[in-house]
């Protein structure tokens, strides 16, 4: 019990100073924004970084204390999420080399790890189910939860797009949007974030269905419908040719499809599904 103690405090603590050098890159990434310094990009990037690997010792504190994967609950989801949301992020930085997006982008993470934080219990020790453990289960949330943050980023862009599309109408740009990315850049950024959501979502999906047969007998289940409507929704905004609309009108059907992730990801596994409920 000490040891389980032990680890429970790490990961509170850990994720402590994680959630505080999140803010601190949220504070030089909107410096970066509204000075356009490079050494403010810098260390953005070197906060989120060291952030992001503390955050991962947090997560294996957290699931070695509970002896589970670390999202055996609702609070450990959100702080996995939150871990997920700035990997992504970290990808978008990596192919785009566009930081202006930042200060729109991390919020996320931080508020999904702070909800985490304020909604830990106590120590909970979990009896191992054969059935919820195994690389091919772990892979599948993994998966499905990589689709979920890549698709919330794509919300923000999608909104970012429409916000300086609205601008560059009125011809009246505000100090933080006139430093925004061009509308193709957002485009672009948008494209690479919804392709990583559908690929993992698609992947979780598949991994998904041949863990449900093994285990269940049956393909059923109501996440399996909701989880390829996000799909198809999503896949429209790939290929934009399929019904003729680009621009601002994918932009909204891309915060459409988000609808249906918030569904999926609280209604869905609160209360319609059996199996995809948080434990």
């Amino acid at each position: 019990m000490d040891s389980m103690m032990e680890d429970m405090w790490g990961q509170t603590s850990l994720s402590a100073i994680t959630l505080i050098l999140y803010a601190a890159a949220e504070g030089f990434s909107i410096s970066h924004l509204r000075t356009n310094k490079d050494s403010h990009g810098k260390t953005t990037s070197w906060l989120l970084l060291v952030g992001f690997l503390i955050h991962w010792f947090a997560l294996y504190a957290g699931a070695r204390a509970a002896h589970a994967v670390p999202y055996h609950d609702l609070p450990a989801s959100m702080s996995f999420f939150s871990w997920v949301v700035i990997g992504s992020y970290g990808i978008l930085l990596l192919k785009h080399r566009e930081g202006s997006t930042g200060p729109f982008l991390i919020p996320i993470a931080l508020l999904f790890l702070l909800i985490s934080l304020f909604t830990q219990g106590g120590v909970q020790v979990l009896v191992k189910n054969p059935k919820l453990s195994g690389p091919l289960f772990a892979f599948h949330v993994t998966m499905a939860l990589v689709g979920y943050a890549a698709l919330t980023l794509s919300f923000v862009l999608a909104q970012l797009y429409l916000i300086q599309n609205a601008q560059l109408r009125r011809r009246k740009l505000g100090l933080l949007f006139s430093r925004l990315p061009a509308l193709d850049v957002l485009s672009q950024l948008h494209r690479t974030s919804v392709t990583i959501g559908v690929s993992a979502l698609s992947v979780a999906a598949v991994l998904g269905l041949i863990w449900a047969k093994i285990n269940w007998g049956t393909y059923w289940d109501p996440k399996v419908l909701f989880t390829f409507l996000i799909i198809v929704v999503y896949l429209f905004t790939l290929f934009p040719r399929w019904i003729g609309w680009g621009g601002k009108k994918i932009a909204i059907l891309s915060m459409t499809g988000f609808l249906f992730v918030l569904f999926s990801y609280t209604i869905v596994n609160l209360f319609i599904s059996r199996g995809h409920t948080f434990r």
